[in-house]
């Protein structure tokens, strides 16, 4: 299979590339910070292409760098830090915070899939990635429902070419105290790496348009 991972600049990017490529896929990563995604493609050993799939033209430009068969897009997207605390923020703070936030998770999951989605062939997956759980009434929670929503629609539309779409996100994570807990849980990172690697398969070809939480896997008590 050939697998796209995007925001491999990061931590979580790097691990979710890599969960791949140990399944035995060939693996091509990108990101915008070209220091990083060197680094990563080098410890992977696999290709790099640096772009920030947020800005319409280095996309643009990128395009013929990417795989022109693929099986798998799974976009992780680059982290947006925004300092202060947004009690104090100004209008223009406020706005930019929204815009930023806006930008790096659905934007960049927009331009990319209408930029390269034509690469996919029939029957493979779109996974795109929200890497944190805001809480409610925040910019990252609106843009985690616009994500949501998002894919809902764009399983309706590459369903006619038999495409799963899917977002995985980070739920509720387990107290490091719970009692459900017998054994030092994984690390996030490693259970979105595998629940994205799981999207992709056979065993999963029903399971499209949803939005699927990954929450440590702690265990229920019943009784």
């Amino acid at each position: 299979m050939d697998v796209l991972v995007t925001g491999a600049d990061t931590e979580l990017g790097r691990t979710i590339a890599e969960g791949f490529r140990d399944a035995g896929h060939k693996v091509v990563i990108s990101g915008a910070r070209r220091d990083d995604l060197e680094v990563a493609a080098k410890e992977l050993d696999v290709d790099a292409i640096v772009c920030d799939t947020a800005d319409p033209a280095a996309l643009a430009e990128a395009r013929t760098l990417f795989p022109h068969h693929l099986d798998t897009i799974v976009h992780v997207p680059a982290p947006a830090w925004i300092g202060g605390d947004p009690r104090a923020y100004t209008l223009v703070d406020t706005a930019k915070a929204w815009r930023t936030a806006l930008d790096a998770t659905v934007l960049s999951a927009v331009l990319l899939v209408q930029n390269i989605g034509d690469h996919l062939r029939s029957g493979g997956s779109i996974v795109t990635v929200v890497p944190d759980n805001p809480r409610d009434g925040g910019a990252d929670a609106a843009v985690k429902a616009a994500v949501s929503n998002w894919t809902a629609g764009q399983a309706d539309y590459f369903g006619t070419r038999g495409i799963t779409v899917n977002t995985v996100a980070c739920g509720r994570s387990a107290e490091p105290s719970y009692d459900g807990l017998s054994t030092t849980p994984p690390s996030v990172a490693a259970e979105i790496a595998r629940l994205s690697l799981f999207l992709t398969t056979p065993a999963a070809r029903h399971i499209t348009g949803q939005t699927v939480h990954v929450g440590r896997g702690a265990l229920a008590n019943f009784g």
